[in-house]
């Protein structure tokens, strides 16, 4: 039996419709023309199923071609959204829910799912680096805590926390993302950051096995460079500071010096970075017959960074097994998910690497390039400065990555198990009961090993140092839920009564040991002055919550909220908190009145959403006072140890909870052609925990300690836009848009609302968080005479940074600061584009953001007028008296006149504003013919992913992660690399 399936509206072939033969498990899936052959028997009935579309059953009759037509069902074209503790068609949400593509995102090489989401949908920022295994700091609607502000992650139902690293994007199958109270009111004190559903990949009824093999193999390259000098400028420069202050030349750049070097010249760059690589091999199984299904898969991922040494390189191996079990009312899906990862984490050790340096990229990139990377006279076999020729203190970074050994070993198993019973299933009415049931478990061991060396006289350990340590991290959850669907007439309800139960273990083990004999055999028992440590953490969380949906004639529509979430990170009194929402819709498109077509407007809904999502991510025990054991004393000249407070903490806190209202517009327009949706947000903290400065008098050692003080408010505009393009045979198009605006505001901070500051930035009320804050440059000095005529500024000469007197007292002081500049972005963006052309398919995804500037840690120590690392070619063009028309000062040793304070000179606040083209791919399907029986489908594919980022900034990436309070601060940031990728998906 052959034929071919086409759809009713386009006349267009269908592939992946799977043809079984009724009441076997023969079956087959259309070819990418919608062709299909199976052998059956003559009086057989065949099954034709496909999402969108009617089912249909067709008597063969002793015909040998039968050619159908599947007609578009309405109800399943409605897409079905997965929310908290059910499902909802999209049409009828009343809250602010983001639907991605799957198979878009995973077009995306990344080891976290988090990084998946950058750019996909409105309202949703993601921060990362180019680090192996690296994690992404993901922000929904803005800054809404001093603490962690991840979202809540849900995976087929279960709440993981905020970290979803150890996940196989492979698995995926859809990902909503829940951005307002309505929406995310269900999951209550967890939500008020957001909330992440992702649901994994699940088999299919009557379908025969499936078997899918997908991989790729990509090189990363470290596509910018820092310019830095060379030898003979570096020197120059440093020979200008050093006579500018009147000090004796450093006798290694001294040409007069018998210690001068000339026959080094080393391009540190070069020498650290290398390319790395990336691959994956994914091979998933999936089928079933009428009451069971499966989807299976293993899943391999290495990521070799661009560092030179011992890492940073991240591997994962995971297995998944989903099994679907139905008979009559009873239906069970047992869930099974193991991984195993190993990190070689980027080294660093600040008990080793002291005073306090930078990221190991700052330290790369500063070194001087009149210093080797070998030197076979010190232990380790690695240079490092002298204080007799170069007086320099800078780190050689491949030496100390290749020498320390620092690694992050982690294994998980999650299981979920979820039972349910429909305890009354009739045309009118449905009651069903669900056990949802799940335990995740992961071991950690952090290993870190310093061998003993010697690298300059800044850097070295005259011991071997082993630490070895572990974490067990144990989650059990337990859930009730009834859910209840009804239609009466016109009135359809939809009722979720709930009750969880999650309890939360941490087991921290910590062990060191040191000097080590040699050859190294790094474990704990082989060395000297043993320690070890430990430390068991708990904590619960018990919920109530109850959830209305209700709809009226497919016009009105409402959904109300209420969770109430004790939690043990409070006190009895405080433990308890009710978290409600209601959200209502209006479907215009479906009243009398409206009189549009349905060819131009097919919905149009308004909705709008007010609600309390709370916050109880903040740490454990911090509202216990305990004693300190050790505190010693003496008696009658006895030395004793007694127990005493020696921290004051805030009793009394209580959940940080924040208030969302969201006014929205969806609308579908022009024969399904155009998607758009509108949104306008608010969303107030309140409640929030932050560091109240108490007086030293009080004896504690922690004069901020945490209490109930602060609130933020965040406000913007989202919007979202689809063109689907997919009426022509040949060539079909997606293009789809997304923006969104941010306004933030500190409300209040508690105490006498004391601002909070940060490395370049102040947090202040009526102010942004972490706004830039310092001086503001008024030019450069060109003669004495101006000098005497500005106010006071001590250390003041000729070529040195002229600051704004902003107070009025004829002094520079810190009295002139103000601020300077927004370090969040006010806009993001995100584009991505898909097409296909007969058997070809391509990619294009951007993203972006504006409104913000950058305080970059390695430009500025690149540019200091003082000290004796390498400098930025912008240097070159320092102020000197026969360059004086330049806004970059002179250079001079200990800089006197403090240029290198925090203000707003060129280059100290950069402009952040990024236009990234984050994918490009081609692909080409193979015709199916010419493998016969043997495949269903084979493509090929190439990707250039992080092709090019359109930027003003002079760092790496100009979307890092960064500290809450100090957002635009760019401590150092690992190369966000550029990776050419080969790939092939490959269905048998």
């Amino acid at each position: 039996m052959t034929g071919v399936v086409k759809s009713s509206g386009d006349e267009l072939p269908l592939m992946g419709v799977n043809v079984i033969e009724e009441g076997t498990t023969n079956g087959v899936v259309t070819n990418m023309n919608g062709e299909y052959s199976i052998d059956v028997a003559q009086d057989a009935v065949l099954l034709f199923s496909y999402l969108g579309f009617e089912e249909q059953e067709i008597e063969i009759n002793g015909r040998s071609t039968v050619d159908i037509t599947m007609v578009n069902n309405l109800e399943t074209l409605d897409d079905v959204v997965v929310v908290g503790y059910g499902t909802q068609r999209k049409s009828d949400l009343t809250g602010a829910v983001s639907v991605l593509d799957a198979d878009e995102v995973q077009k995306v090489s990344n080891s976290d799912v988090s990084q998946l989401l950058q750019g996909r949908t409105a309202g949703v920022t993601v921060t990362a680096d180019g680090q192996p295994g690296a994690g992404a700091n993901v922000r929904i609607r803005g800054v809404s805590t001093f603490g962690d502000s991840q979202p809540l992650y849900i995976v087929d139902g279960v709440p993981v926390g905020t970290s979803i690293r150890d996940f196989n994007p492979n698995d995926i199958e859809t990902i909503q993302v829940l951005k307002d109270a309505s929406a995310g009111a269900i999951y209550g004190s967890r939500a008020a950051n957001g909330v992440v559903i992702i649901t994994t990949k699940q088999g299919t009824k009557n379908t025969p096995l499936q078997i899918q093999y997908s991989g790729y193999y990509g090189i990363d390259e470290v596509a910018q460079r820092i310019p830095v000098l060379g030898r003979e400028d570096y020197q120059m420069i440093s020979n200008e500071k050093r006579m500018n202050a009147g000090q004796p030349l450093i006798p290694g750049n001294d040409p007069s010096s018998d210690l001068y070097v000339d026959n080094i010249d080393t391009d540190w760059q070069s020498v650290g970075l290398k390319s790395g690589s990336r691959q994956n091999h994914n091979i998933g199984l999936s089928g079933g017959g009428e009451n069971i299904t499966y989807n299976a898969s293993l899943d391999y991922f290495k990521n070799e960074g661009v560092f030179v040494g011992n890492g940073p390189d991240y591997e994962r191996y995971s297995g998944r097994i989903n099994t679907v079990m139905e008979k009559g009312r009873f239906k069970i899906s047992p869930s099974l998910y193991y991984t195993h990862s190993f990190e070689n984490s980027l080294t660093f050790r600040g008990d080793v690497l002291t005073g306090g340096r930078p990221p190991l990229i700052n330290d790369l990139v500063n070194a001087i390039p009149t210093l080797g990377v070998y030197d076979p006279e010190n232990e380790g076999g690695y240079a490092g400065t002298s204080s007799e020729i170069h007086q320099e203190i800078v780190l050689n970074v491949p030496g100390i990555n290749s020498l320390f050994t620092n690694n992050v070993e982690v294994d998980r198993i999650f299981a979920i198990i979820n039972p349910e019973f429909k305890i009354i299933d009739n045309e009118d009415h449905q009651l069903t009961y669900k056990l949802n049931t799940s335990y995740d478990k992961t071991h950690v061991r952090s290993f870190s090993f310093v061998p003993e060396f010697e690298m300059g006289y800044f850097f070295g350990s005259g011991k071997s140092l082993l630490d070895d340590n572990s974490a067990i991290y144990t989650v059990g959850l337990v859930e009730n839920t009834l859910n209840y669907n009804t239609s009466l007439g016109q009135h359809t309800f939809d009722i979720v009564l709930g009750q969880t139960f999650q309890k939360n273990t941490t087991v921290l083990r910590s062990a060191h040991s040191e000097d080590l004999p040699k050859p190294y055999y790094p474990v704990l028992s082989n060395g000297v002055n043993q320690t070890v440590g430990g430390q068991e953490i708990e904590s619960s969380l018990a919920s109530y919550f109850g959830r209305l949906n209700y709809n009226f004639d497919d016009r009105y529509l409402l959904t109300a909220t209420v969770r109430r979430d004790g939690s043990s990170r409070f006190k009895e009194e405080n433990r308890w908190g009710t978290f409600p929402s209601l959200a209502l819709g209006w479907r215009i498109n479906n009243e009398e009145f409206f009189n549009v077509s349905e060819d131009v407007v097919s919905n149009l809904k308004l909705r709008a959403s007010y609600g309390e999502l709370g916050n109880q991510n903040i740490g454990d025990y911090l509202y216990q006072a305990v004693i300190n054991r050790n505190i010693p004393y003496n008696f009658n000249l006895d030395r004793v140890l007694g127990g005493l407070q020696t921290s004051v903490v805030s009793e009394d806190i209580v959940w940080e909870t924040t208030t969302s209202l969201d006014i929205g517009l969806d609308a579908t327009l022009f024969s399904r052609k155009i998607d758009v949706t509108l949104d306008y947000y608010e969303r107030e903290t309140v409640d929030i925990l932050v560091g109240v400065p108490i007086p030293w008098s009080t004896g504690s050692v922690n004069v901020n300690p945490l209490v109930n003080a602060g609130s933020i408010r965040n406000s913007g505009f989202e919007a979202e836009v689809t063109y689907h393009h997919n009426n022509s045979e040949d060539f079909n198009f997606d293009l789809s848009a997304n923006v969104s605006t941010i306004n933030n505001e500190v409300l209040a901070l508690g105490g006498n609302q004391e601002p909070i500051s940060g490395a370049g930035s102040r947090t202040q009320v009526g102010r942004e968080v972490g706004e830039h804050f310092g001086f503001v440059y008024d030019g450069i000095f060109q003669t004495q005479a101006e000098i005497d005529e500005h106010a006071f500024q001590p250390g003041a000469a000729p070529g040195d940074v002229r600051f704004r007197d902003l107070s009025g007292d004829g002094e520079i002081n810190a009295d002139d600061r103000t601020f300077l500049g927004s370090a969040l972005p006010s806009v993001t963006y995100g584009l991505n584009f898909t097409a296909n052309y007969k058997r070809f398919d391509f990619t294009l995804f951007t993203s972006g953001a504006a409104g913000y500037y950058i305080n970059s840690r390695l430009y500025r120590s690149l540019m200091l007028s003082t000290g004796y690392i390498n400098a930025h070619e912008d240097i070159l063009n320092r102020w000197t008296p026969e360059n004086t028309d330049t806004d970059i000062p002179r250079v001079v040793a200990d800089d006197p006149n403090g240029n290198a304070r925090d203000s707003n000179r060129p280059g100290w606040l950069q402009k952040g504003d990024y236009l990234r083209i984050n994918t490009i791919s081609l692909g080409y399907s193979l015709p199916e013919d010419l493998f016969g029986n043997s495949l269903n489908s084979l493509r090929v594919y190439g990707t250039v992913q992080n092709l090019h980022t359109f930027q003003y900034y002079k760092g790496y990436n100009p979307d890092f992660n960064s500290g809450i309070l100090e957002p635009g601060f760019d401590n150092g940031t690992y190369p966000r690399p550029r990776t050419f990728m080969l790939g092939v998906d490959v269905s048998f």
